[in-house]
């Protein structure tokens, strides 16, 4: 039978299930990277030629499959029961993620969700096939070696550095707890973490690799250090840089004990490591052996955090790595950009970096020729303002912004047509995932059981979105959530529920954090916080104000260009600009809040003032709520709310258009709102009455530590269980001060 045959040429039931659920297999995968590629679908009929898939049934699996890839690829798998089917369609599938010679990983996730409930043996790595020369030669380097490599975006400097993680490990006979991955950010730690074990012929050759940033509050638990030895060394874990540094000093002898073990540093963005961090990371080098190799990479066209350095000319960790070190740091370099094929993207990758590096002209005039060259090679540009209605259809499309406050005058316009999309900016609170409210929210007693816990999974992924749930297969498997909570919080057989409160609810692991404030839709965000991120489709905002208002120093002039081609840089496949917003005006209170005077005809009091800052939603007061909010998560999202003042007191409660109740806000917000006062000069002795056009872009979840389970006013199941959701709060909302 041929696919060109239609649904009623199928002779049994057997067969129309066996044509659907091979259909929804195929469309699913063609899809979950967010895109339709043409060669995709082509090889998709084919096969279906094959198979005796008729057409329409497969134009209608696609239909299908575009509304939850991962969820219907993962029913589909349950459905196709035969051991010489599976092997076939096994076969298919991984040929059609291959064909665009980029294995997403969305796709990889699905291959990896089949492999796994089939037993079908499918090796497949989100590396290049085979590594070029200049690759080659930094992840074989012997493991004393110490480098400094130069990569600029998009030349495989993760995989190169997880892959040489491997290497190291199965090749040269060094431990993978000697080995320590730093990095500057969160996102990065994330990424290498995830990728890591797909470079090593066996994944648990590397479990034991230490993988952290440099962060002045928890740098040394994330390296790894035991309760014991942080007591011991710092007396705590506040110690900040500085005082680690004074520490360092006068007790090295033990610090050389600490890492005398250590056989290997990976330093992921090094150009951003800059001031207390660079001389911290310094004088950690200082105690190495010398036996032990380090290997930095760094690209100085993509040094975007001088703003935050104390002094006019910041103190950099790779310039004072060079004198430390010597003869014995070695300079390698990639060169090749895997990012992309498109060819006006490549040129411009390269001509601009090209620019960065070598243009000592860092005026004005020379940002906007730089501005001007990323415009001429976008697929589109467009004149005027953000333009919300051009990113339908791009669900997982980076949209990327200079400022905070732009991002949010974005948000608040999607917010406001009701389009869905997801935030990702500094300021915003980092949640936990809410389906761990959904699973554990009704929780009694101290352990919970495997079969309990799968039979809640299924419940709650039946009962919510799948966006709550979470849309990602691997996720969505409840064995594989369950391995991973047990190896927090084991007991016995079952997961101890006490213990897991108090492992989540301080630092929990980023594979329980939400990446971003909302589930689905494109992402828009700074160029700052996306930095190290990719996407196929980028839509750039480049505003007339950016790069002449307000910056007229030659250092901020060369920063600007170098933020610049950061979020030029993001995009593998599309690079669309438009004109963003010019808000030039904008400040930000102490706290960094960011608001702006918009001054009307009838109101000269007017301010645009963010809201959905960490700090800014009370928790304890989701937690108080009869109902809980587990109804409203149902709703489609975002939801339009607002905040009204409590007669006779200083507290915001916020409802739903309908009434529903949602929360409180904190003091945090009447402070500001004061402080902004204050600063322009406008008398206040009460705050706005209410605060409109508030938005709940999704949901994350409140976890109790089980010792503080006596907080006064939660509803019984918050207090039994310790788990409950809490709204994802945003807005730019017009108050009057």
């Amino acid at each position: 039978m041929r696919a060109d045959a239609t649904a009623k040429d199928l002779r049994s039931a057997s067969e129309r299930d066996f044509a659907e659920n091979a259909g929804l297999l195929l469309a699913s995968l063609i899809l979950a990277d967010g895109t339709l590629n043409e060669n995709e679908v082509l090889l998709a009929r084919k096969a279906c030629d094959e198979f005796g898939i008729p057409g329409d049934i497969f134009d209608r699996m696609l239909g299908i499959a575009s509304a939850d890839p991962p969820g219907s690829f993962a029913k589909a798998l349950l459905r196709i029961e035969s051991p010489p089917d599976r092997e076939r369609l096994a076969s298919i599938l991984f040929e059609i993620a291959s064909v665009d010679e980029n294995l997403d990983r969305r796709e990889a996730q699905l291959l990896e969700a089949m492999r796994r409930n089939w037993g079908v043996a499918v090796a497949f790595f989100n590396k290049p096939i085979e590594w070029d020369a200049d690759q080659e030669r930094i992840i074989e380097a012997p493991g004393s070696r110490r480098m400094l490599v130069s990569a600029g975006p998009g030349m495989g400097k993760t995989a190169v550095a997880c892959s040489r993680v491997a290497h190291l490990v199965e090749k040269q006979d060094v431990s993978d707890g000697n080995i320590w991955l730093v990095s500057f950010t969160r996102a990065a730690i994330a990424e290498l973490k995830g990728r890591i074990g797909d470079f090593a012929e066996d994944p648990g050759n590397v479990f034991a690799v230490k993988i952290s940033t440099i962060d002045s509050q928890a740098w040394k638990i994330r390296y790894g250090f035991s309760p014991e030895e942080v007591e011991r060394l710092f007396g705590g874990f506040e110690t900040g840089i500085d005082a680690a540094l004074s520490l360092i000093d006068a007790r090295s002898d033990d610090f050389e004990d600490i890492f005398g073990a250590l056989e290997h540093i990976i330093i992921d963005e090094a150009q951003d490591i800059t001031g207390e961090r660079a001389r911290f990371l310094l004088r950690l080098i200082e105690l190495l052996p010398k036996s032990c190799g380090i290997t930095v990479f760094h690209d100085p066209a993509q040094a975007i955090y001088d703003y935050a350095a104390d002094d006019e000319a910041p103190f950099r960790f790779t310039d004072a790595l060079r004198t430390l070190l010597g003869s014995t740091l070695h300079d390698e370099s990639l060169k090749r950009i895997y990012r992309t094929e498109e060819r006006s993207l490549l040129k411009l990758y390269e001509d601009l970096r090209l620019d960065i590096l070598g243009n000592s002209d860092t005026g004005s005039e020379a940002f906007k020729a730089k501005a001007a060259m990323v415009k001429d090679a976008a697929k589109s540009v467009q004149k005027g303002n953000f333009d919300g209605d051009a990113l339908k259809g791009y669900d997982d499309a980076l949209v990327l912004f200079r400022k905070r406050i732009e991002v949010s005058q974005a948000s608040a316009f999607m917010a406001s047509s009701g389009i869905a999309h997801r935030l990702r900016m500094s300021g915003l609170p980092h949640m936990p995932l809410p389906w761990l409210a959904l699973v554990f929210g009704s929780t009694e007693g101290r352990s919970l059981s495997r079969a309990e816990f799968v039979d809640r999974c299924i419940s709650a992924r039946d009962t919510f979105p799948a966006e709550l749930y979470g849309d990602d297969i691997e996720s969505n498997a409840p064995e594989a959530r369950w391995e991973r909570l047990r190896r927090l919080a084991p007991a016995g057989k079952d997961i101890d529920l006490f213990k897991l409160r108090d492992r989540l609810a301080g630092a929990p692991p980023d594979e329980f954090m939400a990446p971003e404030f909302g589930h689905r839709g494109p992402i828009l965000g700074t160029i700052h916080a996306s930095k190290g991120r990719e996407a196929d489709h980028v839509f750039l905002q480049i505003n007339d104000g950016w790069g002449s208002q307000g910056r007229n120093r030659k250092a901020d002039f060369s920063e600007e260009a170098r933020v610049l081609f950061v979020g030029a840089t993001r995009a593998r496949r599309s690079l669309a600009v438009q004109g963003g917003f010019a808000m030039s005006s904008a400040c930000k209170t102490d706290g960094g809040r960011s608001y702006r005077h918009c001054p009307s005809f009838q109101h000269k009091n007017r301010y645009q003032f963010q809201l959905g800052l960490k700090g800014d939603f009370d928790p304890l007061s989701a937690g108080r709520l009869k109902p809980g909010l587990d109804e409203l998560a149902k709703r489609p999202l975002p939801i339009r709310c607002s905040a009204h003042l409590e007669e006779g007191s200083w507290v915001y409660r916020i409802r739903t258009e309908d009434g529903r109740p949602v929360g409180s806000l904190t003091n945090r917000v009447n402070n500001d709102l004061f402080e902004i006062a204050k600063r322009e000069s406008r008398p206040l002795r009460r705050t706005t009455d209410r605060i409109l056009n508030l938005f709940i872009m999704g949901f994350g979840t409140m976890i109790l530590p089980p010792g503080e389970s006596g907080i006064s006013g939660l509803r019984p199941d918050a207090q039994a269980s310790g788990f409950w959701l809490v709204p994802q709060i945003v807005g730019l909302p017009l108050v009057f001060i």
